[in-house]
């Protein structure tokens, strides 16, 4: 299988202090990779390493053959091609726009400078709106959405992008346990319906759908544990990791 993203002796410093460091990771094409461990094991810096939102001190990130940590900051047409999709503590819920307005923004990054939206840019976003079961709710304000809905809104507003690579950051968070389980079920028609590689992250395992694999089990800025769902669930580590509870309980 062909690589889609690869990181390799990647390090990462907040200060003098060593946040991250990672040996050697791949995800290849069309893979569904979940990436796991308590709050503080550095996986959202790992997310956006893969997309460029910070650079590593030193080692190398590769999207798609492209050597991304070398680029120049002001270099960024790769990133039109990966969907990410933050943790809603890092998007402002209170902004006074639509559900349609938010899900339509994704199609900027199509767009050359200065050239508006136009109506097939709409017609994508009522699309997807459709497809995450938010089409009757578009000119709602996205702020009167439940959890769940704008979870949902937010991978709308990702998939109207087009595309290859979804990176999600705690999708399940603040969200109960029905919201959880249909998100479940989203992520897993998303991936078994479209040719997407998807990185998720989560501390989680109700938001992890059956098409996620593959985990990658991480603390204190290192990986612990990377293979089959079912043996990183029941290696040593996890079970030293969540001896006090269960991984879903763990933030």
């Amino acid at each position: 299988m062909p690589n889609c993203l690869e990181l390799s002796d990647v390090c990462v410093k907040r200060g003098r202090h060593i946040i991250l460091s990672i040996d050697h990771v791949s995800v290849g094409l069309q893979e569904f990779v979940g990436l796991v461990g308590p709050n503080g094991a550095g996986k959202t810096t790992f997310l956006k390493l893969c997309c460029g939102l910070i650079r590593p001190a030193r080692g190398t990130v590769v999207f798609e053959n492209q050597r991304i940590s070398q680029l120049a900051r002001w270099n960024v047409g790769w990133r039109r091609h990966i969907g990410y999709i933050p943790q809603q503590t890092e998007y402002n819920a209170h902004l006074p726009f639509t559900v349609r307005e938010i899900v339509v923004m994704g199609r900027a990054a199509q767009r050359s400078l200065g050239r508006q939206l136009g109506s097939s840019d709409y017609e994508k976003a009522d699309f997807w709106l459709d497809q995450m079961g938010l089409y009757e709710r578009r000119t709602q304000t996205f702020r009167s959405l439940s959890g769940g809905q704008q979870q949902r809104a937010l991978i709308a507003r990702a998939m109207v992008g087009e595309p290859r690579v979804v990176l999600m950051d705690e999708p399940g968070a603040g969200l109960d346990a029905p919201a959880k389980r249909q998100l479940a079920e989203t992520l897993e028609r998303l991936f078994n319906e479209n040719d997407l590689t998807v990185l998720i992250v989560s501390h989680e395992l109700a938001v992890i759908p059956r098409a996620c694999r593959r985990l990658v089990l991480m603390h204190e800025g290192r990986v612990l544990a990377d293979g089959a769902t079912a043996d990183v669930l029941q290696s040593e580590p996890m079970r030293q990791l969540f001896a006090a509870g269960p991984l879903g309980s763990a933030n």
